[in-house]
C-alpha cells in the first residue's frame, strides 16, 4: 500500500455550476446537442459539458458567441435575471428586432447596425 497522498478533490464555483445549468437548459430547450452547441462556438464537446456540468466557466470572449447560439444574452447566462434588453422593449417590433438580431451571426451584427442607422438617419418625406 502507497503512502502517497491522494489528490485533494478540486472544489467547484457554485457559480459554475449554475452557470452550466442555464446553457444545459437554453441548450436543451433550443434541441442542440451538445457536439451542435460546440460547433457554434469552435470548441469540443467535452467543452460544452464541462461547461454544463460548472467544471469549466467559458471564457470572457466566448459567452457573446454563446449567449448568440443559444438565443440570450450574457446578463441571463451569468445571473438569471430577465434579459434588461427585453425588460426595455417598448414595442412588439421592439422585441421582435431583438429576437431576430440575436438569431444573425455575430460577424454580420455591424453591417446590421450600419443598415439600422442609414434608416434611422433618413427623414421621411412632408
Amino acid at each position: 500500500m502507497s503512502n502517497t497522498p491522494s489528490k485533494p478533490k478540486r472544489q467547484y464555483d457554485p457559480r459554475a455550476k449554475i452557470i452550466g445549468e442555464r446553457i444545459r437548459t437554453k441548450r436543451e430547450l433550443l434541441g442542440f446537442t451538445t457536439d451542435e452547441l460546440a460547433g457554434m462556438l469552435g470548441v469540443t464537446g467535452n467543452a460544452v459539458t464541462q461547461y454544463e456540468t460548472g467544471r469549466a466557466i467559458p471564457k470572457p470572449n466566448r459567452f457573446e458567441a454563446l449567449a448568440v447560439a443559444l438565443r440570450t444574452n450574457t446578463t441571463w447566462l451569468l445571473t438569471g435575471g430577465e434579459p434588461d434588453e427585453q425588460v426595455k422593449a417598448q414595442t412588439k417590433t421592439e422585441l421582435e428586432a431583438l429576437t431576430l438580431l440575436r438569431e444573425i451571426p455575430l460577424e454580420q451584427h455591424p453591417m446590421v447596425l450600419a443598415a439600422i442607422r442609414g434608416m434611422a438617419s433618413v427623414k421621411p418625406k412632408k
